[in-house]
């Protein structure tokens, strides 16, 4: 069974980047370009993992997180955005994400293997 994740970043360079990586890894992506988009999906779909972006058209990721925890408790999170105060951080850890990058900061390949890794867990 191959694995679901929905990457949600409006940044089209990084969105197509992790895409092509999570695939040639043999994992199932879809992407969402907008926090609205990606909260239609979560409602109707099953997702493995959700990689994250903060800031976002339509709904920001601290909405999508929070929506997100409502219906699914369990649902593998990973965090990806600029945002790299400590306050933005705790309000997400305290949601229960699964990994938080700042992206000025973040490895493409690390990220794929800490997904993989986070998957087969």
């Amino acid at each position: 069974m191959a694995y679901k994740v929905l990457i949600v970043e409006d940044e089209q360079a990084i969105a197509r980047v992790l895409d092509l990586k999570l695939v040639q890894a043999g994992i199932v992506t879809t992407v969402a370009n907008a926090g609205d988009i990606a909260l239609e999906l979560i409602k109707n779909q099953q997702f493995d993992c959700i990689l994250l972006d903060l800031i976002l058209p339509g709904a920001d990721g601290f909405t999508i997180l929070e929506t997100l925890r409502q219906q699914n408790k369990d649902a593998k999170v990973i965090v990806m955005t600029n945002l790299g105060q400590p306050e933005d951080r705790k309000r997400v850890q305290d949601l229960g994400v699964s990994g938080y990058y700042v992206k000025s900061e973040m490895s493409v390949v690390n990220l794929v293997e800490n997904v993989k890794q986070l998957l087969e867990t």
